[in-house]
């Protein structure tokens, strides 16, 4: 999965992650100021349907 989002400093936080089909856990941290984000991406549809 992807995700991207700005920062409260303005940069862009984007990465990729692998994980279950369902949910998954990672943290974010932004390159240009430290801070950390706690993120929980769940998949809205399966990709095999």
């Amino acid at each position: 999965m992807e995700y991207a989002f700005e920062c409260a400093c303005g940069e862009e936080v984007s990465d990729f992650t692998r994980g279950g089909d369902v949910e998954v856990n990672t943290v974010a941290v932004c390159d240009d100021c430290g801070a950390a984000y706690g993120l929980t991406i769940s998949s809205l549809q399966r990709s095999d349907e």
